[in-house]
C-alpha cells in the first residue's frame, strides 16, 4: 500500500540507494535535510530544508508534511537525543512507523573485535553469525553512539531498525569507499601488502544496492511492533580474498608483507572475525539482491575507472 514516506536527510549514498526502490513501490516521498548538499537525480521530489532541531521541531515543515513512515539515517552520527527528536516528530505528526538505520557496531562481539576504537579482547564472547537478540556493547569511544539512539527509539506504533555492516557502493563518499584502501594502493603502484594474521580479517560488508532495498522492503514488509534486522551480504570475502579479488581484477600483483595484527590499519582490521546472521533480512524483508560477488567486482570496476578524482580527493 502506497504511503508518505518522509526521508529525514536522505541525499547522501543511502538516500540515493533507497529513493528509487521506494518510488518503484509506488511510495511518495519528500526528503528533509539542511540543503547543503543536493542529490543528483532526486530533484522531482519535495524538498523540505533546515538545520534537524528545526526541521523536525514542533511546527515544523516536517511536521506539516504528515508523513506516515519517517526514515533516519542519522547523518552526523547517532544518539540518544536525535532518537528523542525523532520520536518527537513521529509522536506530533502520527507517523505509524520509524524505520532508523543503525549499524552493526551494536553488538557486544565488535567491542570484543576492536571496532570503533574499543580495545579489542583477546578472546571473543559470543557465538557466530550474530543474531538480532546478541548482547550489546557498553558505550562507544567515538562521537555517535547506535546503542543509545536504539534505547532512545520511540514515538509510533512500528519501529524497525536496520543494522548495516561496513557499506560499499560507487559513490564518491568516504562512508562507502572502503576497497579504495587497495584499488589506490594499485592506482599508485604500491606492491607492498601489510598483511596481518594471513589476512584473515573478516568484518561483514555490505553492498549499498541491498542497504537500500532493506530500507524500502522495511517500509512494506517489516512485522509490527518494534522488530531489528541486520543488513549484510549473504556471504563475504576476508580481507586477504578481497585482496586477491582486487588483484585478479587489476591484473595486478601483491607482495604480502606478514605484519602484527595491532600494526595495521586496513577498513576491516578486526581482532575476531564480525558476522552478521542474515535471515531476517532475507526470510522477512525478502532482500536477496544483489549478488556479493558482482557488487565486489563493480565497486573495484568503478574505483578503477574512477581513480583519477579518488586520488586527487582522498590520496
Amino acid at each position: 500500500m502506497p504511503r508518505r514516506v518522509l526521508f529525514i536527510g536522505g541525499t547522501g549514498p543511502l538516500g540515493q540507494a533507497t529513493v528509487p526502490h521506494l518510488l518503484e513501490a509506488g511510495h511518495e516521498v519528500a526528503l528533509a535535510h539542511t540543503g547543503r548538499h543536493e542529490a543528483a537525480g532526486l530533484e522531482q521530489l519535495e524538498h523540505l530544508h533546515g538545520e534537524r532541531a528545526n526541521l523536525l521541531g514542533r511546527g515544523s515543515p516536517a511536521e506539516g508534511w504528515q508523513a506516515e513512515v519517517l526514515i533516519d539515517t542519522f547523518a552526523g552520527g547517532a544518539t540518544a537525543a536525535k532518537a528523542q527528536q525523532l520520536a518527537a516528530l513521529a509522536e506530533c505528526s502520527s507517523a505509524r512507523q520509524v524505520v532508523a538505520v543503525s549499524s552493526i557496531d551494536v553488538y557486544r562481539h565488535c567491542a570484543d573485535a576492536g571496532v570503533d576504537d574499543h580495545p579489542p579482547a583477546e578472546l571473543a564472547r559470543d557465538p557466530l553469525p550474530l543474531a538480532e537478540s546478541a548482547p550489546m556493547r557498553g558505550e562507544t569511544n567515538r562521537g555517535h553512539d547506535n546503542v543509545a539512539m536504539e534505547a532512545a527509539l520511540a514515538g509510533a506504533p512500528q519501529l524497525t531498525i536496520l543494522r548495516p555492516g561496513a557499506i560499499y557502493g560507487p559513490y564518491v563518499n568516504d562512508r562507502v569507499l572502503r576497497e579504495w584502501y587497495l584499488v589506490g594502493r594499485v592506482a599508485r603502484g604500491e606492491r607492498r601488502l601489510p598483511l596481518p594474521n594471513g589476512g584473515t580479517q573478516l568484518f561483514h560488508r555490505v553492498a549499498l544496492d541491498r542497504v537500500g532495498r532493506a530500507v524500502a522492503s522495511a517500509v512494506d514488509n517489516a512485522p509490527e511492533g518494534r522488530f531489528a534486522a541486520n543488513v549484510a551480504d549473504p556471504r563475504d570475502f576476508t580481507y586477504g580474498a578481497l585482496a586477491a579479488l582486487v588483484a585478479e581484477r587489476l591484473r595486478w600483483e601483491w607482495e604480502p608483507e606478514p605484519v602484527p595484527w595491532a600494526e595495521c590499519d586496513h577498513p576491516w582490521n578486526v581482532r575476531h572475525p564480525v558476522v552478521a546472521d542474515t535471515a531476517r533480512l532475507q526470510q522477512t524483508l525478502g532482500v536477496a539482491e544483489p549478488d556479493p560477488v558482482e557488487a565486489t567486482l563493480e565497486q573495484i570496476d568503478w574505483l578503477w575507472e574512477n581513480r583519477a578524482e579518488l586520488q586527487r580527493r582522498f590520496g
